[in-house]
């Protein structure tokens, strides 16, 4: 279907464009054929109607010619006989108007008899310059699929170093507790088998339900609380509205991972993890907060999880989304907002 026939104000934008249009035709046709504008508008109204509507099967021809493939004596060729074409039919139908106009005005088809060479020529140049509009109108189409294309590419690269990365971390953990408390580590293994699958199976889609998330970050959370026991404390605040908001899979779970890695492990008597997540001004806001050591050395500045997080909302959102962090005696606090969305359901 034509992109102009898809959207309504597209629709009203293009035939309004061809108001200035008419009005170059109606002034052309009147000096030719020494017409009032009374009789000038009668016959050029829908004259430019039939002719706007004519203009819009270039798109057509257009796709079955591309520029950068097709010989451009062939493209020149096909353009000019569709203008033609086009022209005829509309030049067609003026004989009919006329011959329906005359019986309020007698005399209106022998004055507009030296219009025709005008009206004719100003059909076939605009008909060739709505040629060259769709081309123009194909060329933004094609750039906006290929940005398109593009970020889903970033955002498939991006997601895929999500979960090597945590496997990476949570292999380490399980190898330390091998020699402390093996129960433990076989525990954690089925504990990770169970987030690992989970994370597969959201990872092959592009959106879930923000619940979902949440249910992710629980099986991740059950895993890391094997390895610290009640060194780990984690308090929740967050409104069930939330559940419903589309997000990209893998989106909290890096950042409670964060907290943990860089905030809960650095303390000799663990701590607490606050996971909020409210509604507020059409955006989802979600927020992490726990303690850390600042003494301890820093690893925030190279962490992946942020930087991975942060690349995902831009490559998804643009500015859309922000991603803040909010460092103060000894708390670390990072702050999720993304629009709210929900999946629409067929």
């Amino acid at each position: 279907m034509h992109p102009l026939l898809q959207n309504r104000n597209s629709l009203l934008a293009y035939f309004s464009a061809w108001v200035p249009l008419g009005a170059m035709l109606g002034v052309a046709t009147s000096g030719a054929g020494h017409l009032d504008w009374r009789a000038t508008l009668a016959v050029i109204t829908p004259v430019t109607l039939l002719l706007a509507l004519v203009c819009l099967s270039p798109w057509y021809l257009c796709r079955g010619l591309p520029l950068n493939t097709t010989p451009h004596w062939k493209v020149l060729a096909y353009h000019c006989v569709a203008a033609m074409l086009g022209s005829s039919l509309v030049l067609f139908m003026v004989p009919f108007l006329l011959e329906l106009l005359a019986h309020f005005r007698p005399r209106i088809e022998t004055q507009f008899e030296p219009a025709m060479r005008v009206l004719a020529g100003m059909c076939f140049l605009f008909f060739l310059l709505s040629v060259a509009l769709h081309y123009m109108l194909q060329a933004v189409e094609s750039s906006r699929q290929a940005e398109v294309l593009s970020r889903e590419a970033e955002l498939k690269a991006l997601k895929a170093q999500v979960n090597p990365h945590f496997l990476f971390n949570s292999l380490n953990s399980i190898s330390a507790l091998t020699t402390i408390d093996p129960a433990k580590a076989r525990e954690m293994c089925v504990r990770l088998s169970d987030f690992l699958r989970n994370s597969l199976r959201m990872g092959e889609r592009t959106s879930i339900p923000f619940g979902e998330e949440l249910a992710l970050a629980h099986t991740y959370l059950d895993v890391e609380q094997i390895r610290f026991g009640k060194r780990l404390r984690v308090r929740q605040d967050l409104d069930p509205a939330c559940n419903d908001c589309e997000v990209p899979p893998l989106l909290v779970q890096p950042l409670v991972e964060n907290a943990i890695k860089h905030g809960i492990a650095s303390l000799t008597q663990g701590g607490e993890v606050s996971l909020a997540a409210h509604i507020s001004n059409g955006a989802l806001r979600f927020s992490v907060e726990n303690r850390f050591d600042p003494d301890a050395p820093s690893q925030r500045k190279s962490g992946f999880g942020l930087l991975n997080v942060r690349s995902r909302l831009n490559a998804r959102y643009g500015s859309a989304a922000h991603l803040d962090i909010q460092v103060s005696d000894g708390h670390y606090r990072v702050l999720l907002s993304v629009p709210f969305t929900k999946e629409v359901k067929k």
